[in-house]
């Protein structure tokens, strides 16, 4: 355990979970997210605000039962708790295109994957930075965040699913799905390659910009029965020599 300790202390711990708070972009369709201070020190003596929110809340996963009605045995907390643990890649799609409704192609990702040098690869987590970021807001702007997105083709989709990746990630709000002014085009990682086969999609992820190619990356679910989904605070840690 010790030597756990110290080699733990040798890597920064970054943080990617936006905060959760009044305001913040959701899909338009989900419930809308309260936070209200219910109970005061003034008036009860201390402190407790209440929560009402989707399971698709800010930075969250989506589990198989969210989107394929075949697969509703598979929600949340029937995965084992270390689902989100492991190795993760960071691909930087903002060099390929960072407008809404881009549909990123296999071929581009291997050309970009020429110049990382690296590849996704079985069992690892793959985090797509779109730079989306830039575009979170808790003012009346939300809604640009929440309805145009960049995302990916098919054929790059199924790129990912056929290296057998533990779990795709990205700093938008619905992964892989291209969205331009409130129109949804087909997410095939939610409805046919990925969420499928097991593999998990996290999303509204922040701080992707500080991250190296490589890192390890943690996050657990809630433990919601029959969820389709969970809010995360994820992490990801990477060597003190790579964040420097």
């Amino acid at each position: 355990m010790a030597k756990l300790a110290r080699l733990l202390a040798t890597f920064d711990c970054i943080d990617l979970a936006h905060t959760i708070e009044r305001g913040m972009p959701k899909y338009p369709a989900h419930p809308q997210i309260i936070v209200d201070p219910s109970i005061v020190h003034e008036h009860d003596g201390y402190y407790c605000q209440t929560l009402v929110m989707g399971e698709h809340t800010g930075t969250h996963v989506d589990a198989p039962a969210h989107m394929i009605p075949a697969m509703m045995q598979n929600t949340i907390e029937t995965y084992p708790a270390d689902i989100l643990f492991g190795p993760a890649i960071k691909y930087d799609m903002w060099k390929i295109s960072q407008e809404a409704g881009a549909q990123i192609t296999a071929e581009q990702i291997q050309k970009l994957e020429a110049q990382m040098r690296d590849q996704a690869r079985q069992g690892d987590i793959v985090l797509m930075d779109f730079r989306w970021e830039r575009h979170w807001r808790t003012d009346g702007g939300w809604k640009y965040f929440a309805m145009n997105e960049p995302g990916l083709a098919e054929d790059a989709v199924k790129l990912f699913a056929e290296r057998r990746v533990k779990a795709v990630g990205s700093d938008t709000l619905a992964c892989e799905t291209p969205c331009k002014d409130g129109h949804e085009m087909k997410g095939y990682g939610h409805l046919e390659h990925w969420l499928p086969n097991h593999i998990l999609i996290i999303e509204m992820l922040k701080n992707l910009a500080l991250l190296p190619t490589r890192c390890y990356f943690m996050a657990l679910p809630l433990k919601i029965r029959h969820g389709s989904g969970s809010p995360i605070s994820p992490v990801a840690l990477v060597p003190r020599a790579a964040s420097d």
